[in-house]
């Protein structure tokens, strides 16, 4: 909400525009941004009361409301700075900046929750993470933007981007409504273990969230070029065989390293959720590969419509199944919420604007990741299965890399990382 969705829309127009209109345009987005999310930021400070007792049924919670608040206020201030650097190819820098952020944010988290101060210590760690880059990141925004306020661009970017709006709470909807259905049914002991599994599973974001900084920019820098459809197929092909390679990967190792890394065996049942939801991560990887064309087109009011459906099929299937099947079932209605993301971003996708993607090589892929995991499930939980496992891993990775990948595949991911 105190985005907008512009941190997508921005990205998206600024790639229509001539390059002479593009240091307006940032400065017309970064001035709005601050100013609607001051506003909202205010609002929000007026009616803490009431949002706390929406939250916590108290008003005990007033002081979180209002660091979550100032933490999102702070970071409305960076995404503009941030969207330059990321379309520029500016890595290094990037990285830099989050990486001060984070360590800056992690040490005073420490310092506070250590001290005391609990929850309130860990919110005010955000907040002052989030403004201390602001602060570096506005000489990065004064390189690249000028002062102005051009209607017509921010026009587009908030058509575009506002639809992204109710399609982030669906996604959040999917990503939690099994947590609040799970309290009806199981006890807070199993959502605790189902908590732990999901968390370790998580993992398959790390390179998702790697690579999507990267891939919007080159999208619509290949996408009105001759040749742009095969060139985004190309790599949105290469690296669905690479999240399907990390994917199983972790599936494999994860579940050895939870019954290692927990002292409570009560949490070693969580193993079984990892595999499961390190599937449906993979299937949010294929969404983000596979929608391309939607953004592409400009067509962003389709994203709450998929999410919408998405959430639905998670929330049904959670109410019908858990009764049954516990916690399993609802890491299984996650993967369904997912695939279907996955398959309507993907049919929407190929009607707005179709690429070629090499679908057969990435379910080549995936059938024999699916083949590797069921084998290494036949090994007991102890050390030599749990090192039989990372064998398979990378077996499966040198299979991949001999017989589903090709030469120029693998000529181009060793320039990716610097071979």
């Amino acid at each position: 909400m105190f985005r907008l969705g512009l941190d997508s829309g921005f990205i998206r127009i600024f790639y229509d525009l001539e390059e002479s209109q593009r240091a307006r345009f940032a400065g017309t987005v970064a001035l709005f941004s601050a100013g609607f999310a001051s506003l909202t930021f205010a609002l929000v400070w007026i009616f803490s009361a009431e949002v706390s007792r929406a939250l916590f049924e108290s008003a005990d919670g007033i002081a979180w409301v209002r660091l979550v608040a100032a933490d999102l206020l702070a970071s409305s201030f960076v995404f503009v700075p941030f969207a330059l650097l990321r379309i520029e190819g500016k890595a290094s820098i990037f990285s830099t900046y989050s990486l001060i952020r984070h360590a800056a944010n992690t040490v005073l988290k420490v310092i506070l929750v250590v001290s005391g101060l609990g929850v309130t210590g860990a919110l005010i760690s955000d907040v002052a993470g989030s403004a201390l880059l602001a602060v570096l990141l506005f000489v990065e925004l004064r390189k690249r933007a000028t002062l102005a306020f051009d209607w017509a661009p921010l026009r587009e970017a908030l058509r575009f981007g506002l639809p992204k709006v109710p399609h982030g709470v669906l996604v959040q909807t999917l990503n939690l409504a099994d947590r609040r259905i799970l309290e009806s049914f199981v006890s807070l002991a199993e959502i605790g273990v189902y908590q732990v599994g999901n968390t370790f599973a998580a993992a398959m974001k790390f390179p998702l969230s790697a690579f999507e900084p990267a891939w919007q920019p080159f999208v619509f820098e290949n996408a009105k070029k001759e040749n742009g459809p095969k060139e985004i197929a190309l790599v949105a092909s290469r690296m669905s065989i690479v999240f399907v390679t990390a994917a199983t990967g972790l599936a494999l190792i994860l579940p050895d390293v939870l019954r290692l890394v927990s002292r409570n065996k009560a949490y070693h049942a969580g193993a079984a959720i990892v595999p499961v939801m390190v599937l449906a991560y993979l299937f949010q990887g294929f969404f983000l590969l596979a929608s391309v064309g939607i953004t592409i087109a400009k067509e962003a009011r389709y994203y709450p419509m998929i999410t919408a459906a998405s959430a639905a099929l998670n929330i049904v299937l959670n109410l019908w199944l858990i009764p049954y099947y516990g916690i399993l079932a609802s890491a299984w209605a996650t993967v369904a919420g997912y695939a279907l993301m996955a398959f309507l971003g993907a049919s929407i996708s190929k009607k707005l604007y179709p690429i070629p993607i090499l679908w057969s090589r990435i379910s080549g892929a995936f059938v024999a990741g699916v083949g590797f995991f069921l084998l290494g499930t036949l090994f007991e939980n102890h050390l030599a299965g749990a090192l039989t496992r990372v064998a398979l891993s990378l077996a499966f990775a040198a299979f991949v890399w001999r017989s589903i990948l090709d030469e120029a595949d693998r000529s181009e991911l060793k320039k990716v990382v610097g071979l």
